[in-house]
């Protein structure tokens, strides 16, 4: 017979799991639906990639809320969002044609930086 702590983990992992197919699941209909606008001629292919970062960010920073609604046990995962924001305002910064305003950008993730590391700071108190 297994130990509390072992069915504990056991229990834990397949929580886990939940989320994983979650991602999965909204990345891959992301993937699919970008590349048949893109073969439709709806949206360019030129144009495709750049809406996959921001879709990808988005899909990051859904996976992270529906994470902490459903078990706030495992905490605020800042890590998960600050790349989904990185990669959101990467692929809009290509998407509008904004490359030229890279230092803007830096310092715009920068600042998210800052917010999160300040609000995880007061959350953990």
């Amino acid at each position: 017979m297994d130990s509390p702590q072992e069915q504990n983990g056991r229990v834990r992992r397949n929580r886990h799991h939940g989320f994983s197919a979650i991602f999965a699941g909204l990345f891959l209909i992301m993937l699919g639906g970008l590349l048949f606008l893109a073969s439709q001629g709806i949206i360019s292919w030129d144009k495709w990639w750049q809406l996959f970062l921001i879709g990808l960010g988005v899909i990051l920073l859904i996976d992270v809320f529906i994470r902490y609604l459903q078990d706030r046990s495992i905490g605020f995962q800042a890590g998960r969002v600050i790349a989904g924001l990185v990669l959101i305002i990467i692929g809009t910064a290509f998407f509008l044609s904004a490359v030229n305003w890279w230092a803007l950008i830096i310092v715009a993730v920068g600042v998210v930086i800052l917010i999160v590391g300040v609000w995880r700071r007061s959350v953990d108190k």
